[in-house]
């Protein structure tokens, strides 16, 4: 009789998994955007006049000694191992500093002792592609993993309440952005101004890692916790030498899909506008409201 054989079949084959139980399946799109205020300080030098001319500190010489106040945002989207996204940020400052050393600078001469007042306006816009080259606690660890490989694990990585209680995604980023810089400078003592400006595009490779912790419903009004780190390096376009950048923060996620986050964000860049050069960098705290959905 067929029945033992059909018997046999039916209790070898494995149980039914339910995919929203293991980490790595049935996860579709996800999306995360990050959106807050951005507390720059931009720090470098300016000079004019090629090798050997005098260089001016930014902060110290040319007026911008406040702190920047802007906003700033990124946001994500996923579908297995590849993420798209976009970020970008607008921040401006204005001051008044006295020069500790004599040159000239975007056409305004300055002797050592002048009061000089300076501004910027600066923005950026990009896009970029990712893609995961290691989750080990995910189904399929590696690219080359076959599915189940570890399917324990990524059972086991899964809570009570359905969310992740360890996630952790090391990418491969590449990206382009449009950068646009402009600094208006004074002499207040001895008179004269002049402006530097530019705006660029760039590409730009480099590295990320997301890790996520579940409580799992073991701490009041937290439902995870996400910390992060990206950067990038690349090269600009026209008259703009490296363009580098840093992106780090924790959030807390408060509610199932919103939380709040903290971090903090680097900008470097290095521009040329005809014999005047920039060398700088917008660096600061960010703070943000987390989306995750």
């Amino acid at each position: 009789m067929p029945w033992p054989i059909v018997a046999c079949a039916l209790a070898s084959e494995p149980p039914a998994v339910d995919p929203a139980r293991v980490l790595g399946l049935g996860e579709g799109v996800r999306a995360t955007a990050d959106v807050g205020v951005w507390l720059p300080r931009l720090t470098g030098t300016a000079w004019s006049g090629g090798m050997g001319a005098t260089q001016f500190a930014l902060d110290g010489d040319l007026g911008v000694q406040d702190q920047g106040v802007g906003f700033a945002g990124e946001f994500a989207i996923s579908l297995d191992r590849w993420r798209f996204g976009g970020m970008g940020f607008q921040v401006s400052a204005n001051g008044s500093s006295s020069a500790s050393v004599g040159g000239s600078f975007a056409g305004v001469a300055v002797n050592a002792g002048d009061t000089v007042s300076g501004s910027y306006d600066a923005w950026m816009a990009g896009a970029e592609v990712g893609y995961v080259l290691w989750r080990p606690f995910a189904d399929q660890p590696w690219p080359w993993s076959a599915p189940g490989d570890n399917r324990a694990g990524a059972q086991a990585a899964i809570g009570r309440n359905g969310r992740p209680l360890a996630d952790i995604q090391v990418f491969a980023l590449a990206g382009g952005l449009a950068f646009q810089y402009e600094q208006q400078v004074a002499n207040v003592t001895a008179g004269g101004s002049g402006s530097f400006g530019r705006t660029i595009g760039a590409a730009y490779g480099g590295v990320g890692l997301d890790i996520r912790a579940g409580m799992d419903g073991r701490v009041p009004l937290l439902q995870d916790i996400r910390i992060y780190g990206h950067a990038g390096f690349g090269g600009g376009w026209p008259d703009a030498g490296s363009v580098w950048m840093i992106r780090v923060g924790i959030a807390a996620m408060l509610l199932e899909n919103v939380g709040v986050e903290f971090g903090y964000r680097l900008f470097d860049f290095d521009l040329t506008q005809g014999d005047s050069q920039v060398d700088a960098g917008l660096r600061g705290l960010f703070a943000a409201v987390s989306l995750r959905f």
